[in-house]
């Protein structure tokens, strides 16, 4: 079996790919969320058409032979005209994966499964983990339909199922179970019908005809009223012994109850000794603390917001501004910020000269390498029109591609014309080879290898015909000793046996026994598998008329004619390989009946003719390929010739147009393109560097007119003011020292207005610490107030001694509710036999009536043997004639009234078993599952009604919910909504149920918060969030507002929220849609 999750793990959806559903054709959903993904469209856009298509493909399609309701919401009309279609994508928390993929047809359509395993049904089956279409359409995929009806969770179905996973017997129908168990026990003891009372109506008469004949002997008469005297004892003791069993068991019963009264008890006392005070809140120890935590960070805040304060005070007054500044420090801030400037233009101006002096001398020499008189003026003088040069330039590339082109004309009508030599000579060689072959055979080579494989065929039907023959000789000795039997015919005897069945009934009925005698369930159920496991093989081996076996051998009629026909077949097939063999030797003028010399001599003649024609045809392909290249070669010579022509018409042409060209330029006409294009790139050089220089030369006498500006202000500034005069060698650094000091005189500035805003802030904080002191002293108030006490200590005290009364009050509800006979009427003459019985008399009492049982049970054997005795000594009187025959008439019905009771025994103790199985499970699972609903409910109401109150499974029994501390209500006194809220906490509790057991489904719920009022719907995203850590989700919606309260909710950044939560838009129906992602950030 396969295992790829744990207990705890549960399949996560990844992917839904519709092929063809309802109004989808082609959809594809990936990228889910293993938490929750909703998917958001409108009204009639499909979203539902998903949750059937997701039941359709796990559990398969519906049909209009299903109940109506089934068929509103999952028999759907396809987009395409053809069968419905399409697969999921699972994976389970091992990392297995898996496509399930289901077309619609026979048996609600075929499952096909790949991925880490491939398979179909039961696969499936295995990966569902005993989750059917119905507890998946009811608990697992929930739309509006399912959630306003409770009935859904009541059904027959649902709640075996339900019991079944409580129970660890996810795959066994525990209603099937009970329901094979009711119809056995009919029909052993139905009233009228039954088999037990038709045998003792049977057992009555015969025992009524008996005693006619025992009539009339007294020592007869004295053993009977002896026997009835023995029986009347027995069923006295009977009785007293079943008293004493039923007193032992209350006895267990009060003796187990003892340490949870003296529990209850002890706690009680405890109660009583602690005060009791409404008004103190619950954790009002704790509330107290933390206010005192805060008032004390307040005081310490307060006294660290006074010393900054006076920290700041003093700073403001030694923050250093500079009187002189404050009149003359804006001129002084615009001088400072040319500062850079001045050094700049004192600091480059040698190197820009050095710069422009080096440039110079480089103009100097370019213009003399050029030669041909060039001079800067010339230079400078010297303008090509543009269009002249485009000219120039095009005709130049013109020029040279033109001479390429001549060149590689040139050398192709020089090699094709080497080529055309070579191929010439190779095709004369071919030739002289082909007609040097001689005696050739006419027939081609396909036609001469059939002609050998016939060869081959005649070889093996000559093998053949041999084979065959032996096989004649073998079918008519057959047939010799066929005739030569006679009939013979063995019989087995009764060699069935039935130990295997009988040994299963033994044992079931053993397990259930000691399960019953000890209280063990789990051995009970085994056995009852078992037994009935047992019954049927009984029952089928009764069925097949028993185990007898007869073995027969055939007539000896029936094996004449099949030997006979054995010889006739074999001889049709020698007679049909001797022809072909003929036909063969025929067509090759060979003798018609050939031997394998004969075939083996004109296999070598074929074989020369046919080596000899293959060499003839390849050299003839040869000789053919190589003219048909020779023409190919001279056609392409001949387009090579061509071109060379046509290349050396075009080349004079444009040397023409070059030299007209050079002609209306001043440069000379002798000049090739890669010259002239030389001659252009220095020109333009030069142009660049006479450029360069009238740069630099403009640049020096700026540099010197902007140092001259600034030594004039900085005068100015420092005689504004009072500074002493600076000459020139010094005006950097006292440039220098002012920005210094001008820098020093803002920053102070800008310290002293930061002191006076923070001092602004530390009195607007102080004022905040003080109300928000004043705000915990209330409330510390307030608490002392609640508990009517002036002491802070006094008051914690007496808290903890409230909070540990409401444990206490706790925990005694808790043991009420899982010991009712401590409280309920039941549990009453328990609860006088506790209080007025000390434990070890109660212990004692025990004791004597298990003695007292041991005794009974002893006069019982006793007894039952003086029965026995009496019954062997009337049974010696009945040894003869009519009460003999009435006796062993008796005795069969006492045995099968005897196997008939027993049965009937077991069955009502296996039945009693299972109601003491689910009543435990009800007693201990249902608790649990009542308290999981109750704290999702008091979630989705708020608050309102904090418990539900109800036995899941029991038909008349309604679920009632608790409002405030004690007022309950029925289900039909609820609003819609509410009443939704409750079917909603319950679906929610047994989801986790469930998945304490086996793996659990993905959860879809189709738009169940429309009848929610706004707060219960955001209290019930917050439920679905918190259920999607656990659980994966696909919530659908046709409401943005949804949307919106599901966003509004998620905690954390983007990366988080995209985590948690996808959102999928469904942007339309019909072929080719796709989905949209939506960003959640």
């Amino acid at each position: 079996m396969l295992n790829f999750w744990s207990r705890v793990s549960d399949l996560r959806l990844t992917g839904i790919n519709i092929e063809n559903f309802g109004p989808f054709a082609n959809l594809e959903i990936g990228d889910m969320s293993g938490k929750l993904t909703l998917l958001h469209g409108p009204n009639e856009g499909g979203k539902s058409a998903v949750r059937a298509f997701l039941r359709s493909t796990l559990f398969g399609y519906a049909n209009k032979s299903d109940r109506a309701q089934l068929r509103e919401l999952f028999l759907y009309r396809h987009f395409k005209p053809e069968a419905g279609s399409g697969s999921i994508s699972l994976t389970t928390a091992g990392g297995a994966k898996f496509d399930i993929h289901r077309r619609d047809g026979r048996r609600r359509g075929e499952v096909t499964i790949t991925g880490d395993a491939d398979g179909s049904d039961d696969l499936l089956r295995t990966l569902l983990g005993g989750i059917d279409s119905d507890l998946y359409t009811n608990v697992f995929s929930i739309s509006l339909s399912e959630l306003q009806a409770l009935s859904s969770l009541n059904s027959d179905e649902i709640r075996d199922k339900i019991y079944s996973v409580g129970l660890g017997l996810a795959n066994v129908s525990l209603t099937d179970a009970r329901g094979e168990l009711d119809d056995e026990l009919k029909k052993l003891r139905s009233p009228r019908a039954g088999r037990i009372r038709r045998l003792e109506g049977y057992l009555a008469e015969a025992r009524a005809n008996l005693e006619e004949t025992r009539r009339g002997n007294d020592l007869y008469a004295e053993l009977s009223s002896n026997f009835d005297q023995v029986v009347e004892n027995i069923d006295t003791q009977t009785a007293e012994l079943e008293d004493v069993r039923s007193a032992i068991e209350r006895q267990k019963t009060l003796v187990g109850l003892r340490k949870p009264w003296e529990r209850k008890t002890e706690i009680e006392r405890q109660i009583s000794d602690l005060p009791t005070n409404d008004a103190i809140p619950d954790n009002a120890e704790h509330q107290m603390d933390n206010l005192d935590e805060q008032k004390s960070e307040l005081q310490r805040q307060l006294d660290d917001s006074a010393l900054r304060r006076s920290e700041h005070e003093q700073e403001a007054e030694s923050v250093g501004v500079i009187d002189a500044f404050v009149e003359h420090g804006e001129k002084a801030r615009k001088l400072g910020m040319e500062t850079a400037y001045y050094n700049k233009a004192v600091v480059d101006l040698p190197s820009v000269e050095q710069e422009l002096e080096k440039e110079q001398t480089q103009l100097d020499h370019d213009l003399a390498e050029l030669g041909g008189g060039w001079t800067e003026q010339s230079i400078n003088d010297f303008e090509t029109p543009i269009d002249l040069q485009a000219n120039l330039e095009s005709a130049g590339r013109e020029l040279t591609k033109s001479n390429r082109i001549y060149q590689e004309k040139e050398l192709a009508v020089q090699s094709r014309t080497e080529d055309r030599e070579t191929m010439a000579n190779e095709a004369l060689k071919l030739a002289a080879a082909r007609d040097a072959l001689a005696d050739v055979p006419t027939e081609t080579s396909a036609d001469l290898e059939k002609r050998r494989e016939r060869l081959s065929r005649l070889r093996a039907a000559i093998a053949e015909s041999g084979s065959m023959r032996s096989e004649m000789n073998d079918a008519q000795q057959n047939l010799s000793d066929t005739l030569a039997q006679t009939e013979t015919e063995d019989i087995g005897g009764f060699v069935g046996s039935i130990l295997l069945p009988v040994t299963v009934v033994i044992v079931g009925i053993a397990s259930m026994v000691w399960s019953y005698m000890s209280g063990e369930l789990s051995g009970g159920l085994a056995g009852l598998l078992a037994l009935m496991a047992g019954f049927m093989l009984v029952s089928r081996g009764r069925a097949a008329g028993g185990f007898k076996i007869t073995i027969r051998k055939p007539a000896i009629g029936e094996a004449k004619d099949v030997a006979t026909a054995k010889v006739e077949e074999v001889q049709e097939r020698l007679d049909a390989v001797a022809t072909e063999m003929s036909e063969i030797a025929n067509e090759f003028s060979i003798s018609e009946t050939p031997t394998i010399r004969d075939i083996e001599e004109k296999a070598g003649e074929l074989d020369r003719s046919l080596d000899l024609r293959r060499r003839f045809e390849v050299v003839a392909r040869e000789f053919e390929t190589a003219a048909a290249r020779l023409a190919n070669i001279d056609t392409r010579l001949t387009e090579s010739t061509t071109a060379l022509a046509l290349a050396s018409n075009t080349l004079a042409d444009v040397q023409n147009r070059w030299q007209l060209l050079l002609e209306r330029t001043e440069l000379r006409i002798d000049l090739d393109p890669s010259q002239v294009a030389n001659v252009m790139a220095s020109i333009r050089t030069l142009k660049s560097q006479q450029r360069t220089v009238s740069s630099l030369r403009l640049r020096v006498s700026q540099m010197y007119d902007t140092a001259g500006e600034i030594e004039m202000r900085l005068t100015d500034v420092l005689e504004a003011a009072g500074l002493p005069d600076a000459s020139p060698m010094k005006a950097t650094e006292i440039l220098h020292d002012l920005s210094e000091r001008l820098l020093a005189h803002d920053r102070a500035v800008e310290r002293q207005k930061q002191i006076t805003g923070e001092l602004e802030t530390l009195s607007k904080e102080n004022a905040n610490l003080e109300h928000r002191m004043g705000q915990v002293t209330s409330k510390i108030e307030a608490l002392l107030e609640k508990g009517d006490i002036e002491d802070h200590e006094q008051f914690k005290a007496t808290a903890r001694q409230v909070q540990e009364r409401r444990e206490l009050e706790r925990k005694l509800a808790e043991m009420h509710e899982l010991e009712p006979l401590l409280t309920n009427d039941d549990g009453q003459p328990y609860r006088v036999d506790l209080d007025a019985t000390p434990h070890e008399e109660a212990v004692a009492r025990q004791q004597q009536l298990q003695d007292d049982e041991k005794r009974l049970q002893e006069l019982l054997n006793q007894l039952h043997e003086e029965q026995g005795n009496l019954r062997r000594q009337q049974a010696e009187f009945e040894k003869s004639g009519l009460a003999q025959e009435l006796h062993s008439k008796i005795n069969v019905i006492e045995e099968q009234l005897d196997s008939d009771a027993h049965r009937w025994a077991v069955l009502t103790i296996a039945r009693d078993i299972f109601e003491r199985t689910r009543e435990e499970f009800q007693r201990e699972r249902q608790p649990a599952l009542m308290q999981a609903a109750s704290r999702y409910l008091s979630t989705l109401t708020l608050g309102r009604y904090t418990g539900v109150r109800a036995v899941i499974g029991e038909k008349e029994q309604d679920l009632e919910i608790i409002e405030g501390e004690a007022h309950a209500k029925r289900v039909n006194e609820l609003s819609r909504g509410t009443a939704e809220q409750l079917f909603l906490a319950m679906r929610f509790a047994l989801i986790e149920e469930y998945a304490r057991k086996v793996e659990s489904m993905p959860v879809v719920l189709d738009d169940i918060l429309v009848n929610f009022d706004p707060e219960r719907a955001t209290a019930a995203c917050r439920v679905i969030m918190d259920l999607s850590e656990r659980f994966q989700i696909l919530f659908l919606t046709c409401h943005p507002e949804t949307i919106s309260m599901f966003e509004s909710i998620a905690l954390g950044g983007k990366e988080e929220r995209a985590e948690a939560m996808k959102i999928v838009e469904l942007s339309g129906t019909g072929a080719d849609d796709r989905l949209s992602l939506v960003d959640t950030a």
